[in-house]
């Protein structure tokens, strides 16, 4: 039983080496074999996207096999009691996505408007995207890149929406039908909590994920 809720995180440990494999190289050939950001063509602005995308939906898909494996995950075989353990979407994501982060030294993290974990809370540019997702004048499910300025170097970020999913609804429908465990749990760990009030489809916020590049003066 467990192995058939592990056999999708195998894949997606393979997809986290081939993403890891994938941005270093990029990041590597920005500085190395382009010459410099700026001289970068529509092909390197591509594979970046590509890149990121695949890398996002990595962490989407573990939230997923989390989120429809919460009775497997909470539920005694044996006694038939219900405990939460806290092994949530969002803890599991947060865990990769800080794995991804060390791994690489490009930054992975969930964000939305109405978060549940205050570390998670958007900076300046998500809470702009974020915003702008949210107006439904984007194609729905559709990520959105650039290269921006930041602290005097340039990046390459790019951010992916995620929506809430039937499954998403134990944790995140309206607050006073959440069972009572959850609840109480989710009370006692996030007191400020804010990512109650969702309904099937709705905006739950974003992935991000800001690619660095390497300075044209480092020595490998």
């Amino acid at each position: 039983m467990y192995f058939t809720l592990l056999k999708p995180i195998y894949s997606i440990f393979i997809i986290i080496v081939l993403c890891y494999a994938s941005i270093s190289g990029l990041s590597d050939a920005s500085q190395d074999d382009i010459g410099t950001i700026e001289s970068m063509d529509a092909r390197h602005i591509k594979c970046m996207q590509a890149v990121s995308e695949t890398t996002i939906d990595m962490l989407i898909a573990t939230r997923n096999v989390i989120a429809k494996n919460q009775e497997l995950i909470n539920r005694d075989p044996a006694t038939g009691n219900y405990y939460i353990k806290g092994f949530v979407p969002a803890v599991a994501g947060s865990q990769v996505a800080n794995d991804f982060s060390l791994m690489t030294g490009h930054r992975l993290k969930q964000t939305s408007l109405k978060v549940r974990n205050p570390s998670n809370a958007p900076d300046k540019w998500e809470k702009k995207m974020l915003k702008f997702l949210g107006t439904g004048r984007y194609s729905r499910g559709k990520g959105i890149g650039e290269i921006v300025n930041e602290n005097g170097k340039k990046i390459y970020r790019y951010m992916k929406p995620i929506y809430v999913e039937v499954a998403c609804l134990q944790c995140h429908g309206n607050k006073e039908e959440v069972i009572p465990e959850i609840r109480q749990f989710l009370d006692k760990k996030y007191p400020l909590d804010e990512a109650f009030g969702y309904k099937e489809g709705d905006l739950r916020g974003g992935i991000s994920l800001i690619i660095s590049f390497k300075n044209p003066d480092t020595k490998k």
